[in-house]
């Protein structure tokens, strides 16, 4: 699962995809190719939570029983830099969706499976990369300054629109999912610095990706 146009590109390409008809025709493209001899479905997902979440849905209802997201975020670690892969073990639900399917309090984490199948991969490449939780929220543009403390002390890596509520909806229709984010920007106090057109950034999301067929095609 990825969001943007070009990524999704990349991987029909590399997997000979083709599209089959579904509820989204024409708006989300769902497509089945193959990754070695393994049969892998791909979808271009909706921005931001509530869109994702009805995506994600459908997809499921297709009979998908495993998920890797693959997606942008932005890092709030003063050790983070663009290009970093972030491989994750939770949300902080700062969205509304997730509350349609569990009420406050209730905790969501990746499938432990498959996250722990993305660190092997990532582990015999040789890649870098952080594991921890990303913060998920509604307001793109009311991170305040407040919250940004309050997540960075509590250890959160980065902040993105749509994992919390992704989670919620597969824990509740029992599928698995799990989380590859690439930092695509740096948000500080005093500045916001944009980097979705750096090449380390577009490099890393591509091995993301690659993981992530492997992870899905390896058994």
């Amino acid at each position: 699962m990825v969001y943007d146009l070009s990524n999704f590109k990349y991987l029909q390409k590399i997997t000979k995809s083709k599209a089959i008809k579904w509820w989204y025709s024409g708006q989300r493209p769902l497509q089945i190719g193959h990754y070695g001899h393994t049969p892998v479905a791909l979808i271009c997902n909706l921005i931001g939570a509530p869109a994702a979440c009805m995506v994600l849905e459908e997809v499921i209802a297709t009979g998908a029983k495993e998920i890797i997201e693959v997606g942008i975020a932005g890092g709030i670690q003063p050790y983070l830099k663009p290009g970093d892969i972030l491989v994750i073990t939770g949300a902080e639900r700062d969205e509304g969706t997730s509350y349609h399917y569990y009420p406050p309090g209730v905790e969501f984490e990746c499938s432990p499976r498959l996250r722990k199948r993305i660190e092997n991969c990532f582990d015999r490449k040789n890649m870098k990369y952080y594991r921890g939780s990303i913060w998920t929220t509604d307001g793109v543009y009311r991170e305040t300054k407040v919250k940004l403390r309050k997540f960075r002390e509590e250890g959160i890596l980065g902040v993105n629109m749509e994992t919390s509520a992704l989670l919620a909806v597969a824990r509740y229709r029992g599928a698995k999912l799990a989380s590859i984010q690439v930092v695509s920007d740096i948000l500080s106090e005093s500045s916001w610095l944009l980097a979705t057109h750096y090449a380390e950034v577009r490099s890393s999301i591509r091995n993301a990706m690659n993981c992530a067929l492997e992870v899905l095609c390896s058994h």
